[in-house]
């Protein structure tokens, strides 16, 4: 794993997740602690059931309550900024499909099964964050682009698009090619566009 992929505040933040045994850790988070590919300031949690009415006061007694700010809390989503850092506790239907990772006491989800869920992202229209992921994964070798899209059928069924998720996975025109904190070599949004061409003929042979 890369702890170096989390802020100062981010570890101190990511040290207190294991309270809420319920969830796991998703999103570009989970993927950099992976991969250690780049930096990443929020934590997305993940659950199959409703969020709890008193999840809000338990994040109050696990984080500073002081430095608490809710943003969203209804039955399918809390998000809080805990001393600024980004937590969102999300209700997540989709089944899981490959076993959790364990990492200093927290559950996290599979790079195969991050995988998917960024192609779930990038069908639906994602950000620059979530093409670097996905390239970081696929140059890295931790998944094929075929492989990938099995998975992300299996996991979202009929939610899932292939073809518009190929489509969009080489269309990076308005996109905004900005904040990103690199690790490892950057990669730009040129070079990506360029990569994923390469990746769907492939794909299409």
């Amino acid at each position: 794993m890369h702890p170096e992929a989390l802020t100062e505040k981010g570890k101190e933040i990511f040290q207190k997740l294991p309270a809420f045994p319920e969830y796991y850790l998703a999103g570009g988070t989970a993927l950099a602690l992976h991969l250690g590919h780049r930096q990443s300031i929020d934590f997305d949690l993940f659950s199959s059931d409703p969020i709890p009415r008193d999840l809000l006061a338990i994040a109050e007694r696990i984080f500073n309550p002081a430095a608490i700010v809710p943003s969203v809390n209804n039955a399918d989503e809390l998000t809080i900024f805990a001393d600024d850092v980004k937590v969102t506790f999300l209700r997540y239907p989709f089944p899981l499909l490959a076993d959790l990772t364990m990492y200093e006491g927290m559950r996290m989800l599979s790079v195969a099964e991050l995988a998917a869920t960024k192609a779930y992202t990038i069908g639906r229209r994602g950000t620059f964050k979530d093409y670097v992921d996905l390239h970081a994964i696929l140059s890295g070798g931790h998944a094929s682009l075929g492989a990938i899209i099995d998975l992300a059928k299996r996991k979202y069924s009929a939610e899932f698009n292939a073809r518009l998720f190929l489509e969009q996975l080489i269309y990076l025109d308005d996109i905004e090619d900005a904040g990103i904190i690199f690790l490892n070599d950057p990669v730009g949004k040129a070079d990506i566009r360029s990569f994923f061409e390469s990746r769907v003929r492939d794909l299409r042979l």
